[in-house]
C-alpha cells in the first residue's frame, strides 16, 4: 500500500491537477525544441546533465506546453526522487500504480520522473510498464551518465537520451537580453556576423568575461553578487556532487579524496593529467584515483580527453588532458575573485576549457594533439573533416602562432585550421593551408 507521505508528495508535485499555475522561468534553453519534437514518439526521453543546469525546469516547461496545447491535466504526472524516502524501487512502482489507477484519465499519459538515477533498478520497472502499455510516454532525468547508459543497454531501442550541457555562451547572452544568430565556422559567414555586431563588440567582450566567471548555470546568469555566485556553486553544485550524488550511486569510501581530485582537476584544467602522479600526490592508490576520476566524469563535472591518433591503442597509452565542465567551478574551488580574469596565464587556460566545452557540441569526437617534442594543438574536432583548433587568448597573435597547427595539418592531410584569439579576426593562407583567426566570443556563437 502506498505511503501517505508519497501521496502527499505526488499532490505537491502536480499542482495542475488542482488547476494551480506552474511557476517556471519564461526563458527556454535551446534543447527545449529538440525534446518537444520527440514527445510524439513512444520511446522514453532521458535528459541528463550536471546539477543545476535546468533539467527540472525543462521538464516543467514541457509540462506547461502540454497543458497549453490541451492535454488533460490528469494525464500528466511529475515526481522527483530527491528525498531519501523516495529512493526505493517499491516507491517508484507504488507511484506509477497509484497514479495510473487513481488519477489518470483515458488517453495518452505523460510521466515525468526526475533524478531517477537515485532509484535502484528503475529501468526494470519502467521497462515493464513501457512494454505492457501503449498509452504511456516516459520522460526521465538524471545527473549521472553511467546510470543512464546502463539503463540504455537494458532499454535498448526504447530510449532517446539528450545531454543538457551547462549554459552555452549564446544562451548566456540571451538570458542577458542579447539575442544573436548562430555563426557558421566559415570565413565569409564569420566576417558578416562580426560586422553585424561590431557596435556591440565591447559589450560582448565584457559579457564573455562574465560568462567565464559565472556563466554555467541559468540561476546565476543575471546575478552580480560575487559571494552569492560562489556560495551557489559551492553548496548547490560541488558539495552536492561530492557528498550526495556520487556516494548514492557508487561506493565511495574516501569523500575527502574525491573532493581533492576535483580540486586538482579544477586547478589543472586544460593541462595534461598523469593519474599515477596524482595518486602519489594524494596518497591514494592508483585504482581508487582512476575510479574516482571516472565517477566525476560520469557526474558531468570533468572531461578526460585523449591525445589524437588514428590508432586507438596509442590514444589509450598516452596521457590524457583534463577539462573542468566550466571555468566558474575552477574559480570557486580556488577561491579566486573576479580579478583572476586579468591574470593572463590562468585566463588563457579558462578560455581553452571554455572553447573545448563548446567544441564538444560541434562534433562527434573531440581530442587534443601533442608530440613528444611538446608541440601541441589544443583541440581536434572530428566532423566530416578533421578541424584542429588552437587557443591563443592574448592581445597579440601572429602567423608564427600557427606553427603547431600547420604541422598537424600537414601530418594528417587537412587543409583548414582555426586559431581562437582575444580580438584578431582574419583569414591567412599559410603553407597552402587556410588558417582562420577568430575572436573567442565570436567562435562560441557557433554553438
Amino acid at each position: 500500500m502506498i505511503n501517505d507521505r508519497i501521496v502527499a508528495l505526488l499532490r505537491d508535485f502536480n499542482p495542475w491537477w488542482e488547476d494551480k499555475e506552474i511557476g517556471v522561468p519564461l526563458y527556454k534553453r535551446h534543447i527545449f525544441s529538440r525534446v518537444q519534437k520527440y514527445l510524439k514518439t513512444k520511446q522514453i526521453i532521458a535528459i541528463v546533465g550536471l546539477r543545476r543546469v535546468g533539467k527540472t525546469v525543462l521538464m516543467k516547461q514541457v509540462i506547461k506546453e502540454l497543458l497549453k496545447k490541451g492535454e488533460k491535466k490528469e494525464n500528466i504526472c511529475y515526481f522527483l526522487f530527491d528525498e531519501l524516502l523516495a529512493q526505493n524501487p517499491e516507491v517508484l512502482e507504488d507511484v506509477l500504480n497509484y497514479y495510473l489507477k487513481t488519477i489518470s484519465n483515458k488517453g495518452r499519459k505523460y510521466i515525468f520522473l526526475d533524478e531517477i538515477q537515485k532509484v535502484p533498478f528503475w529501468q526494470d520497472i519502467v521497462k515493464r510498464f513501457y512494454d505492457t502499455r501503449n498509452d504511456l510516454k516516459f520522460v526521465v532525468s538524471g545527473s549521472a551518465s553511467l546510470q543512464i547508459k546502463k539503463s540504455k543497454e537494458s532499454l535498448a531501442g526504447r530510449m532517446f537520451d539528450f545531454l543538457m550541457p551547462v549554459l552555452t555562451f549564446r544562451e548566456f547572452l540571451e538570458m542577458n537580453g542579447l539575442k544573436l544568430g548562430k555563426v557558421r565556422l566559415e570565413y565569409n559567414s564569420i566576417r558578416k556576423s562580426y560586422e553585424d555586431v561590431l557596435h556591440k563588440k565591447v559589450l560582448l567582450e565584457q559579457l564573455f568575461e562574465q560568462y567565464v566567471f559565472k556563466g554555467a548555470f541559468p540561476e546565476l546568469a543575471r546575478e552580480s553578487d560575487e559571494e552569492i555566485i560562489k556560495n551557489y556553486i559551492k553548496s548547490s553544485v560541488i558539495d552536492k556532487i561530492i557528498f550526495e550524488d556520487i556516494p548514492v550511486i557508487f561506493n565511495v569510501k574516501r569523500k575527502d579524496v574525491l573532493y581533492s581530485i576535483l580540486e586538482y582537476c579544477s586547478r589543472e584544467t586544460s593541462r595534461l593529467l598523469d593519474i599515477t602522479n596524482l595518486a602519489k600526490t594524494l596518497g591514494a592508490n592508483y585504482q581508487t584515483t582512476k575510479s574516482y576520476l571516472f565517477y566525476l566524469k560520469n557526474a558531468f563535472v570533468v572531461d578526460l580527453v585523449y591525445n589524437y591518433s588514428k590508432s586507438t591503442a596509442k590514444q589509450l597509452r598516452k596521457n590524457k588532458k583534463v577539462h573542468i565542465v566550466h571555468s566558474s567551478i575552477s574559480i570557486t574551488m580556488a577561491r579566486h575573485t573576479r580579478e583572476v580574469l586579468s591574470l593572463n596565464e590562468l585566463m588563457g587556460r579558462y578560455v581553452e576549457t571554455t572553447v573545448f566545452q563548446h567544441a564538444k557540441m560541434l562534433g562527434e569526437k573531440v581530442s587534443f594533439w601533442r608530440t613528444p617534442q611538446k608541440e601541441e594543438v589544443d583541440i581536434v574536432l572530428e566532423q566530416t573533416k578533421i578541424l584542429p583548433i588552437e587557443v591563443k587568448y592574448r592581445s597579440s597573435v601572429t602567423d608564427e602562432d600557427a606553427k603547431a597547427l600547420l604541422k598537424f595539418l600537414n601530418r594528417f592531410g587537412s587543409n583548414r585550421g582555426i586559431i581562437v584569439t582575444r580580438s584578431r579576426l582574419n583569414k591567412r593562407m599559410l603553407d597552402g593551408k587556410e588558417i582562420l583567426f577568430i575572436p573567442v566570443w565570436l567562435f562560441l556563437l557557433a554553438v
